[in-house]
């Protein structure tokens, strides 16, 4: 578990590092003066002053930030990030959570790699074989492959599954392609039961093994990346619409939690939950609460239609409130995840 703690900083704060280093180079990309970009929090154990910066390296080694002149007041000098237009100024802060989903990417794709240069062979959505309880087993047959399930395209093996996860077991439309023709069918999945009693809906055959290419590496990164994208918007669909609940959400607990047990099924489940972990937190930050990047985000698009900024102080103070609120939510979450373990332990 210990192991597991330290990896966790490190992994939590090159996500943060990450994530401010998008805004640092944006910033500087048109011409915003940062004051300081820092890595870790607390009091600074290292400086050193650039030409324009500040750089430091703090004592707790969690979170970062990229402090622009600015930021939150109304200074119209050059340099000033909020002298800047709309479209700089979101390009600025969305940039943060667009290097978070790049860096998800990258780590995703090296898991795709490593996997595949391991077991020699790429996962693919090519059917091998097909069981013959299944319900597909009456029209699907090897060298089929699965672009369509009901109306979501199919570019990777998580997509069906993914799909099947919303059929609640309902009858589905299936498309592939044979021998170059498009053909349809419907089928009803079947059930699995897990060992720990979670069910999963599937098609009923089996993969065959893609070709390992550098253009196929890249292509399943890509659409991994889409996935987990995809997967964070369906948690959220399912928070709001109720399905979940805000004590169903873990804080930075029950993430080392889950970390160490994925880290048991061995290092490449782990990185990517990690890859999961870093574009899990740049889709969160692009919502549009107050305090976070997509908050901002919102001033900077009321700006750009009605052509007039919010006065500085009122959007600071809603800002406040939004970071109040988050921290509360923060601590709710931690007594939720300490509480589940306690449970767990008795």
């Amino acid at each position: 578990m210990i192991v597991t703690i330290i990896c966790a900083v490190i992994i939590f704060s090159v996500i943060i590092f990450v994530h401010e280093l998008g805004h640092f180079i944006a910033a500087k990309a048109f011409g915003v003066n940062v004051l300081e970009f820092a890595i870790g929090m607390g009091p600074a154990i290292f400086k050193k002053q650039g030409k324009n910066t500040l750089y430091s390296i703090r004592a707790i080694p969690m979170g970062g930030f990229c402090k622009m002149e600015g930021e939150d007041e109304d200074t119209q000098t050059e340099g000033c990030f909020s002298s800047k237009k709309p479209i700089p100024k979101i390009i600025v802060l969305a940039a943060g959570a667009g290097m978070n989903v790049l860096l998800g990417f990258i780590i995703v794709t090296s898991v795709v790699f490593v996997s595949a240069f391991q077991t020699g062979m790429m996962p693919s959505t090519v059917v091998e074989s097909v069981n013959p309880e299944a319900s597909a087993a009456e029209f699907l047959q090897k060298g089929d492959r699965i672009v369509k399930i009901n109306d979501a395209v199919i570019h990777i093996q998580k997509d069906i599954s993914f799909e099947l996860s919303n059929t609640n077991g309902n009858e589905c439309t299936i498309e592939y392609i044979r021998n170059g023709e498009k053909m349809k069918n419907t089928f009803v999945p079947m059930q699995l039961e897990y060992d720990d009693g979670t069910k999963a809906y599937v098609v009923g055959f089996n993969i065959a093994p893609g070709r390992l290419s550098v253009g196929s590496v890249l292509r399943e990164g890509f659409f991994q990346t889409i996935w987990m994208v995809k997967l964070v918007f369906v948690s959220l669909g399912m928070l709001f619409g109720g399905q979940a609940s805000v004590s169903d959400m873990s804080g930075p607990v029950g993430v080392v939690y889950t970390m160490n047990e994925v880290a048991r099924s061995g290092w490449l489940n782990f990185l990517f939950f990690a890859s999961f972990l870093t574009v899990n937190i740049g889709i969160m930050n692009l919502l549009p609460i107050p305090a976070l990047d997509g908050g901002r985000i919102i001033f900077a698009l009321f700006e750009l239609i009605f052509r007039k900024p919010i006065p500085p102080e009122k959007e600071g103070l809603v800002h406040i409130i939004g970071f109040a609120l988050l921290i509360a939510l923060m601590l709710f979450v931690t007594w939720n995840d300490i509480a589940r373990l306690i449970t767990g332990f008795q």
